[in-house]
Order: C-alpha cells, then sequence, then structure tokens
C-alpha cells in the first residue's frame, strides 16, 4: 500500500492528476485497505509455549543411606572397601547408616552382609542383622536358613541359632528327613541348638 500511494502523490506532482483525482485515489485506497484488513479474519496472539525442563540423567536417591558424616568416618576408621560394596546389594534391608558404620567398624566380613542381601524372606530387623554380624554368624547359615521355607520362623529364631552356632549341615539333615511340616518354629529351634540326632529325630517325631 505504501508503493501506491507513493505513485499516487508522484503523478500528482508531475501534473499527471488534479488535487480532486489524487484524494479520490488515495480515498479509493484506503478503502481498499480497510475492505481487505476486514475480510481477513482476525488470529489471536499465540501464547508462547514454556520450554520443556530437560530430563535429569540422574535424578536424586531419595533416602540414602550413609550421610557424609559416616562415609568420612568410614574412612577415617579404615573400613574395609569390599564390605561397603557389599551393602551396596542391600536395596530393601531394614539397616540405618549408623547400624551399617557399627558393623563396618567391628570388621564385619562383606560375605555375612551379602547374604543378608539375599534373605528376602526372612523378617529381621536392623539391629537383629548387627547382632548376628558382630557375633560372626557363619554366611553359610544365613543361606541355609533362607532355604528352609518355614514361615513361622522369626528373626528371634535366626538369631538364636546363628550365635548358639547351628550349622547347615543340621539345617539340611532336618530338610532330608522331611518333617519339618511336623515341627514348629520353637521346638525345631531348641532341637538345632541341642543338635539332636537326625536319626533319631526320624524315627521318634511321630510320637509328638
Amino acid at each position: 500500500m505504501k508503493e501506491e500511494r507513493t505513485h499516487i502523490l508522484d503523478m500528482l506532482k508531475n501534473g499527471k492528476i488534479s488535487v480532486d483525482e489524487a484524494d479520490l485515489l488515495l480515498e479509493a485506497l484506503g478503502d481498499t485497505a480497510v475492505s481487505s484488513a476486514n475480510s481477513t479474519p482476525s488470529v489471536p496472539p499465540v501464547p508462547p509455549t514454556p520450554p520443556i525442563p530437560p530430563k535429569s540423567i540422574n535424578p536424586p536417591r531419595a533416602n540414602p543411606k550413609l550421610t557424609a558424616e559416616q562415609i568420612l568416618q568410614l574412612n577415617r576408621e579404615g573400613a574395609d572397601p569390599d564390605f561397603i560394596r557389599a551393602v551396596r546389594q542391600l536395596h530393601d534391608a531394614p539397616l540405618s547408616g549408623d547400624q551399617i558404620v557399627h558393623m563396618a567398624l567391628e570388621g564385619v566380613e562383606p560375605e555375612f552382609i551379602t547374604a543378608v542381601s539375599k534373605l528376602e524372606d526372612l523378617s529381621l530387623n536392623g539391629d537383629q542383622i548387627v547382632q548376628m554380624g558382630i557375633e560372626g554368624v557363619h554366611p553359610e547359615f544365613l543361606t541355609a536358613v533362607r532355604n528352609l521355607h518355614m514361615p513361622t520362623l522369626t528373626g528371634d529364631h535366626i538369631v538364636l541359632m546363628g550365635i548358639e552356632g547351628v550349622t547347615k549341615e543340621f539345617i539340611q539333615q532336618i530338610k532330608e528327613a522331611d518333617f519339618l511340616q511336623e515341627l514348629d518354629a520353637d521346638a525345631f529351634v531348641q532341637m538345632a541348638i541341642e543338635d539332636v540326632d537326625g536319626e533319631l529325630l526320624k524315627e521318634t517325631i511321630q510320637l509328638l
């Protein structure tokens, strides 16, 4: 539209059209422009799209097991790195940072912690795990207990047998005798602690 207006003014300047003709042309040009503008529906402005925040590559972990202060304590006390590697396998074990530090400083073997990490079906709390670790309960015992599949066996039962030195061989012997279903957990634990002869138990179990 600017070029047409300039062209009309040039024609007026050069005497090719009169002032009235120029006014008419300019008025017609204005009407045309207004008409063109009215014929085009107005489009509401589109609001800018908010930027999408980048996805976090490494989202922060909730409830970390160890604080920075506890890690420094482990470093100062010369904690075994293999023990810490084993602790990293503990996903749902009910151990606090203080309990982990306590076991590390007491020299609990990494193999024990690895065995604990596999005890998915046993109801052990943090204090019971710490007690067995410090008492030196053998990892093979925990593996044998895990394979018992005895629903009534509690964490206290397991701790008692572990501290009393019940062997994996006795537990395997009891399993092979196939009379676990005849025993409640209290009776089984007492027999395990007293190391009742497997053959005798097999012959006498029906008298209970």
